[in-house]
């Protein structure tokens, strides 16, 4: 990525967090070939990740018996199935919605944490559709579950985040900071530059954009290994 371009997303980051409006979306920039699980390893050796962050992916957080808590472990394990259904190939896409139903909504905030989630997976999955680690029929499959969650069960922006996701544009952000894990000419500078920028975004919707995707490379990575 461009020295301009960090740039631009670094100031996009830094905007005041509750703004009415959805963060502004693009399309990823493609891939320049095939992502090898080692170097989604180093990668994640070179980013930042918050607590928030970390909780969801654990499903630990929160004081014990809060509502917090409650949200982070409900959020973990419908994530988990998402993934693990991704990594399956499953290309049915009643498949993903009753885990992206159960996640929509889910959380306080202008954008909940279940809808930030499941954007962050739903980049991801393209992404790695592109460095040939998902399968391209199931990715489009989930993606497309998106599509038909019920506004009235969300806010109006996650609702407009979730209907763009659906479609393959992402918040800028996330997509620069997907943009670079498996990409063999980023650099571990901005690769964590851009990671901790996301997590910065908002009051915590970087940081729960941020789970959604790690969550997804964490599959891939931990599939390996069993195998």
């Amino acid at each position: 990525m461009r020295t301009a371009e960090i740039t631009n997303v670094l100031d996009e980051a830094m905007t005041p967090a509750r703004v009415r409006t959805p963060l502004p979306c693009r399309e990823l920039d493609p891939l320049p070939g095939p992502v090898s699980r080692a170097s989604l390893v180093l990668d994640l050796a070179c980013i930042f990740l918050p607590a928030r962050t970390r909780a969801l992916l654990s499903g630990q957080g929160g004081e014990p018996g809060s509502v917090e808590e409650m949200v982070v472990r409900w959020a973990h394990v419908r994530v988990g199935s998402i993934v693990r259904t991704l990594l399956a190939g499953d290309v049915r896409v009643v498949a993903y919605r009753p885990d992206a139903a159960a996640l929509t909504g889910l959380g306080p905030g202008l954008t909940p944490t279940g809808d930030d989630l499941l954007v962050g997976l739903a980049a991801m999955s393209q992404r790695l559709v592109g460095g040939g680690l998902v399968e391209a029929r199931a990715a489009v499959a989930f993606t497309t579950s998106l599509a038909g969650l019920p506004a009235g069960e969300t806010t109006p922006v996650a609702h407009r985040l979730l209907q763009n996701a659906s479609k393959g544009r992402f918040p800028s952000v996330l997509a620069s900071a997907v943009e670079m894990l498996g990409n063999p000419h980023a650099d571990p500078e901005s690769l964590r530059t851009l990671t901790v920028h996301l997590a910065a975004t908002g009051a915590h919707s970087g940081a729960d954009l941020l789970a959604g995707a790690i969550s997804l490379v964490y599959g891939v990575i931990d599939g390996e290994v069993k195998r």
